[in-house]
């Protein structure tokens, strides 16, 4: 038995951390950071007692949650970046790198990861991918005896999940060994040496074998039912036909010209399949859809059939639209409980307070319900997993069934089930809806069933 905190992993003895590559795999909620957190800092801590083969082994763990300390900036919002009044303070990446980037290891590792002419760049204008490669290659150079990496290839393109890879593959080729805590089967893989299962914070087995292992990358997960009875939405949908559109584009990060000469339309009811590299400004052009980013005044920007700067304020886009991102995960600070959290999303913006009606409280518990999260209602967001969270902020942004649903990678370190429980729930209330979809990602078999519509940008 091994413990962190409240949280006890159970059925440990008799398994342990191979040389080379292991992965830790389960559902949300198993247990798989607790179990990386007690490798890195509670060997020793609440009666744990771990053996290593050698004394002094140097254990290095990194979640994107560390980007907090690693760059030493308080970011108090995941929109922060697009206030240029904001951003005076904010280090770059060759400020918050310090000598490493003199390590010779420096630039092959950037190239290797695609994360280019990356030191003159104001940390927070990296997107999500970027920052997490910027996390792996820091990870690296620290040279680590034991390097566990949580969910290290959410955020990531697919060229750089397999430089991720080889930049695995070598590390164990020169003797240290690496944990993956991975979420769904599907991504155990073909270099793995073992795998230890969790389940509700227990060991359930160990594999050792390529063919018991790559058995379980290929299984399927269970079905899910397809039959979803949604709440009545609150208020009707938001007469338009164009739900956001933009004409000959300019976008830039700072003085880095993004997007130029972009068009895009996206009609009431559409689906969309939005894809590019990572830095290929995905996030920025998502800023302009959503109405945070100041740059869609001086474009040809249409949101729900209105030029933007024609005299709507900006809670006539917010309130019509369910937006989900990394990085609003990352700075998402509330001190509500899960419940409190999801009924915030059923009221306008500028309504969003107040002692919580018992009908709200109806409707946030079944939407909590439908995503199978309803035994976290009274729990607080930062007592979560990152799966568990991603799930809260998704129910946050269905509650009030919006006009149009914008959803940034929105199954970011979810395990195989839960994606295909959201891939049907998507579709089920769009259907029921009439409401338009962006979903991004990297990876078509993520999609909805329903998105027939793709836009591809940079690459």
């Amino acid at each position: 038995m091994l413990k962190y905190g409240d949280v006890v992993i159970a059925d440990t003895a008799g398994h342990g951390i191979s040389a080379g590559v292991t992965v830790v795999t389960g559902a949300n909620g198993s247990g798989k950071t607790t179990l990386g957190t007690i490798l890195e800092k509670g060997r020793y801590a609440y009666g744990n007692r771990l053996r290593f083969c050698e004394e002094g082994m140097k254990v290095k763990m990194l979640k994107f949650t560390d980007i907090h300390s690693f760059t030493g900036v308080d970011v108090l919002r995941f929109d922060q970046r697009l206030e240029s009044s904001e951003n005076d303070y904010v280090p770059t990446v060759g400020e918050v790198m310090g000598a490493r980037v003199d390590d010779l290891r420096w630039k092959p590792l950037c190239s290797s990861l695609g994360l280019r002419d990356a030191e003159e760049k104001k940390i927070n204008y990296l997107s999500s991918g970027e920052l997490r490669k910027l996390l792996v290659i820091n990870a690296l150079l620290s040279a680590p005896d034991l390097l566990v990496l949580d969910n290290p290839y959410i955020g990531l393109d697919a060229s750089s999940r397999e430089e991720l890879d080889r930049a695995i593959v070598s590390l164990k080729e020169e003797g240290t060994s690496v944990v993956l805590l991975l979420c769904d089967n599907a991504e155990i893989p073909v270099y793995t040496d073992s795998v230890i299962c969790l389940d509700n914070c227990r060991v359930v087995r160990q594999l050792y074998g390529q063919d018991e292992i790559s058995a379980l990358r290929d299984e399927r997960p269970e079905s899910v039912a397809g039959d979803f009875e949604f709440p009545a939405p609150g208020a009707p949908m938001l007469p338009h036909e164009v739900a956001f559109s933009i004409s000959d584009g300019l976008l830039r990060y700072g003085d880095r010209t993004v997007l130029s000469g972009f068009d895009w339309v996206v009609r009431r009811g559409e689906r969309w399949m939005l894809t590019g590299p990572n830095g290929s400004g995905k996030s920025l052009l998502l800023s302009i859809v959503c109405g945070d980013n100041p740059q869609a005044f001086s474009n040809k920007v249409h949101i729900f059939d209105r030029r933007r700067g024609s005299g709507e304020t900006i809670w006539d886009i917010k309130d019509n639209v369910g937006y989900v991102c990394p990085e609003m995960q990352l700075y998402f600070r509330s001190p509500l409980t899960v419940e409190g959290i999801v009924i915030e999303g059923l009221r306008p913006g500028l309504r969003r307070y107040g002692k919580a009606t018992q009908a709200e409280r109806d409707v946030a518990r079944m939407w909590l319900g439908i995503l199978e999260i309803d035994h976290l209602a009274e729990r607080h967001f930062r007592d979560l997993s990152l799966g568990e969270q991603r799930l809260v902020l998704l129910a946050r942004a269905f509650v009030s069934q919006p006009a149009m649903l914008v959803l940034d990678e929105p199954f970011q370190g979810l395990d195989s089930r839960r994606k295909e429980l959201l891939r049907r729930v998507i579709d089920s209330l769009l259907d029921s809806r009439g409401a338009a979809l962006i979903f991004v990602t990297h990876y078509p078999e993520e999609l909805p069933r329903s998105v027939s519509n793709v836009k591809r940008i940079g690459g």
